[in-house]
């Protein structure tokens, strides 16, 4: 997030982010950490908008599939990877096609926590998440390779500590990102060398660890500097996130607390949460908005001080929300006459233990539905399925309903 962009309410923000993606510039540059990117992540994570709606806002602005097709691919790929969340559940927490191999340890490299590892275009990766939750998705790639592939970390605590640190931090990209990379979703591990980092990150350095050919990178062993591991208590900010935390944080943003007493607007209860934090989200109906916290679920997937006020910021745009910090079956409890309140909430793998009228989500292809092996098989059932040929248009602004035709024409 830039400084600009945080001057400006987080609608605002939105929108000037929408108009200031350049898909062709995004295609050619995305790769490099000095690339156009769009910085929207955050505001997706969160539920502020969806990537149906980024690609609708696209089409308003008439460009042509060729010109977004690497755009789109990005949106698809979030899109996959929560439909493999959605379809697996907690299961993304295992291995998935395979174990991993080379595993040392189940713990976090100290050198990666504290950006320390010697390779320039990491560190610096590393220190600007731990400063502001923002990480290039190409640093991402190469610290899970460092520490996955050449430490000997399994991925999940160390996927956890990123997911814990990013303000657009989502379990299931995260945890399926670091699987891709060390080869437990993939076919292959992924790996780079200094060239390639150089390359991508800006940076000219020479004789590291890394500076090697792939043959030789792929057999390479642990370099001292990764070698000593810290544990789940030094890396995940559970303290930033505890109950008590929350209701400081909440306070300091001036939230109201769900108080018993307090009446219930038209006997319907709206739910939002960290993955729901958008203003609009059902707000053509009449009802009370509530943000529900739960502990047991920052508990397992604890997130650092600055993504809990980014999401009590979001907080403070809806309209007349109040906080609940507490559980779901403790809210049901807490109120009077249960079965005489429509509780209403979106779909979401983390809401699963929700009861009451489930909305879904707002995907890029909502027909393609279940669970994908890959990526391609979900892409090839998008390409097929209903948005892609009613909507994609040639270069000189003509319809065409089937994407063979244009790959061909």
């Amino acid at each position: 997030m830039t400084g600009e962009t945080n001057k400006l309410g987080h609608a605002e923000t939105v929108a000037s982010l929408l108009a200031a993606i350049d898909v062709k510039r995004y295609g050619k540059t995305r790769n490099y950490v000095s690339g156009s990117v769009t910085e929207l992540g955050p505001y997706v994570s969160r539920g502020v908008i969806s990537t149906r709606a980024i690609w609708a806002y696209l089409l308003g602005r008439g460009h042509s599939f060729e010109e977004m097709f690497g755009f789109v691919q990005q949106l698809a790929w979030r899109d996959f990877f929560q439909r493999v969340w959605q379809g697996l559940g907690d299961g993304i927490n295992e291995d998935i096609r395979r174990e991993q191999e080379g595993v040392i340890h189940r713990l976090l490299p100290a050198a990666i926590a504290a950006g320390n590892t010697g390779i320039e275009g990491i560190d610096t990766g590393i220190s600007r998440l731990k400063d502001t939750g923002y990480m290039h998705n190409h640093l991402r790639m190469y610290t899970a390779f460092l520490t996955a592939n050449l430490a000997g970390a399994h991925w999940r605590l160390p996927a956890q500590w990123m997911y814990a640190h990013l303000l657009d931090g989502d379990w299931g990209s995260n945890a399926l990102s670091w699987q891709w990379v060390s080869g437990t979703f993939s076919n292959k591990k992924y790996i780079a060398n200094q060239e390639n980092i150089n390359r991508y990150t800006q940076t000219n350095q020479r004789g590291t660890y890394l500076d090697v050919d792939y043959e030789s990178l792929a057999i390479a062993p642990v370099p001292d500097v990764l070698k000593k591991p810290f544990t789940v208590e030094e890396v995940l900010p559970f303290a930033d996130c505890d109950a008590e935390a929350l209701r400081l944080a909440v306070a300091k943003f001036g939230l109201p607390m769900w108080a018993l007493d307090n009446p219930i607007m038209d006997d319907r209860l709206v739910i939002h949460n960290y993955y729901q934090l958008d203003p609009q989200f059902q707000s053509a109906l009449p009802g009370t908005r509530l943000l529900l916290l739960e502990p047991s679920v920052f508990a397992r997937y604890p997130i650092a001080s600055h993504c809990v006020a980014f999401m009590l910021a979001l907080a403070t745009e809806i309209p007349n929300v109040q906080v609940f910090v507490g559980e779901f079956d403790a809210l049901m409890q807490s109120l009077a006459s249960p079965g005489n309140v429509e509780i209403v909430y979106q779909e979401h793998p983390m809401n699963m233990h929700y009861q009451g009228t489930e909305i879904p989500r707002d995907w890029l292809a909502p027909e393609v539905e279940g669970s994908f092996s890959s990526f391609f098989s979900y892409w090839k059932k998008v390409e097929n399925g209903e948005l892609l040929p009613a909507v994609v248009r040639d270069a000189k602004g003509g319809v065409v309903r089937d994407v063979k035709q244009l790959k061909s024409g």
